[in-house]
């Protein structure tokens, strides 16, 4: 990857800082069956299976 094609890509605060923002304290079943709110100390973390189509797991189900 060159200079330029770096430049192109934001930082992974960035990134946080949306999904903060966003999806704060919004609840969700995900693909898998399972469940997920965002903000919550106890919460499933997330699987995002980037590719033609998206598929979002917990990540339990991800291995």
């Amino acid at each position: 990857m060159n200079r330029e094609q770096k430049q192109r890509y934001q930082g992974p605060e960035v990134l946080k800082e949306i999904l903060h923002r966003e999806l704060h304290g919004k609840k969700f079943v995900l693909q898998c069956g399972h469940h997920i709110t965002f903000g919550e100390m106890l919460g499933n973390d997330l699987t995002v299976r980037n590719g033609k189509d998206l598929r979002v797991i917990c990540a339990v189900c991800g291995y």
